[in-house]
């Protein structure tokens, strides 16, 4: 008998974090009606805990605000046997983490053109959000405070979603912050966020920043065994461009993730928005372009490459890294990373007509000298007779009686 958390069914458990449990589930009504979700419930062994209690009420009430194509959405929250849930929404695809460890696995790289829109969906959701007031017009200054590539989902349709606001400050908090504590993933913090200094909506940017770096190059910006080697790199600022690492990244990326990067939150981009313009800026200026469908094509085609070889019932889950204890799960969703590289089937190709010789014969290597020296023996017996031919059909010509051409006659009436 499956499981139930309030009127929903669970399927399966996705992932048990240090706050939440993370299941799949379904809401099923009369005549077949049947809708995947995602349901997030505290920890059995938290129940009773009013910080972690009062933390779920505050990013349900936060999430409930924002209505996004690039946010995902929340669809119900609620008590069951003591325990409060969030019910949200099902995204097919993956998480970001997974699209660059596959990228690296199967050795192809992720498209700058697909980086730069996914980054796009990611930045157009979150100045949504920083933007967001009450109903009464008062501003949330909400600040998402742990964005990561585990917390951004790609959809198969294409479309980027920014999820668990579980750690995000706004005015609606109950549970305030506790002076001198720090909260997200230390790797895409900020250096005032590391610093527990005030934060704003230019915290968020410098993690995004981080986010778009590390699926242009294929690695972690900040990926020093020490954490305080990590620390003291981002307070310094101190990383490689991505054309260092990657020469077909031109040079305006690199002048962009230089301004979202700074340490200095002062000289960065004011806002998501501004960040937003100057990746749309840089995508008309590349070769190839991108947009959902594109973007949903390349996901699809990596998924389908390692999924026929994933079955949720055998495969033992990862436990979470101890940094990830707060995120949302989502990343349990994703198919095991390859073990070496793979290949995309592309559709068999028509077969050439006959008219089509010439142009196959452009992609045959060039002859050597010897080749060329047997080629002009071959062919000059043929140019001789062929000559020959051609004086002979000429002097046929003069002595044939030409046929005079009937004459044309225009004539116009009259009406």
């Amino acid at each position: 008998m499956l499981e139930r958390i309030g009127p929903y069914e669970v399927t399966e458990l996705l992932a048990a974090g240090g706050m939440a449990e993370i299941f799949v589930g379904k809401k099923t009504g009369p005549g077949g009606f049947e809708k995947p979700l995602v349901v997030k419930r505290i920890h059995k062994k938290l129940l009773g805990d009013r910080e972690i209690e009062a933390m779920f009420v505050d990013e349900a009430r936060v999430q409930a605000l924002l209505d996004h194509p690039h946010i995902v959405q929340i669809y119900d929250f609620g008590e069951d046997r003591g325990s409060y849930f969030i019910a949200m929404e099902y995204i097919a695809g993956c998480t970001v983490r997974w699209v660059i460890d596959n990228a690296n696995a199967v050795r192809r790289p992720i498209p700058v053109q697909h980086a730069l829109r996914i980054a796009g969906d990611v930045l157009c959701g979150l100045h949504y959000a920083h933007e967001r007031a009450d109903d009464d017009g008062q501003p949330l200054r909400l600040i998402h405070r742990d964005i990561s590539p585990v917390n951004v989902l790609v959809a198969r349709s294409g479309q980027a979603k920014l999820c668990d606001f579980g750690v995000a400050k706004s005015e609606l908090q109950r549970m305030m912050t506790r002076a001198g504590i720090v909260k997200g993933k230390f790797r895409y913090m900020s250096p005032e966020q590391l610093n527990a200094e005030s934060l704003d909506r230019r915290a968020d940017v410098f993690a995004v920043g981080c986010v778009l770096w590390e699926m242009l190059v294929g690695r972690r910006l900040f990926d020093t065994p020490s954490e305080d080697d990590v620390v003291n790199a981002i307070r310094a600022g101190v990383y490689p461009d991505p054309s260092d690492l990657r020469p077909a990244v031109p040079k305006a990326i690199d002048r962009i993730l230089r301004r979202a990067l700074h340490p200095n939150r002062e000289k960065r981009y004011r806002n998501a928005r501004d960040f937003h313009l100057a990746i749309e800026e840089a995508l008309r200026q590349l070769p190839a372009a991108s947009n959902s469908v594109l973007v949903g094509e390349y996901i699809s085609a990596e998924l389908d490459g390692t999924v026929a070889e994933y079955s949720s019932r055998t495969l033992k889950r990862p436990a979470p890294e101890p940094e990830a204890l707060l995120a949302s799960g989502f990343e349990m969703l994703d198919p095991p990373v390859p073990s070496a590289p793979t290949l995309i089937s592309l559709p068999p190709q028509p077969a050439a007509d006959a008219d089509d010789t010439d142009s196959q014969s452009d992609d045959r290597p060039p002859p050597g000298t010897l080749g060329r020296l047997l080629g002009a023996t071959l062919m000059a017996p043929a140019a001789l007779f062929s000559g020959v031919g051609f004086a002979v059909e000429k002097l046929a010509d003069l002595f044939a009686r030409k046929k005079p051409e009937p004459a044309v006659r225009v004539t116009r009436t009259r009406q």
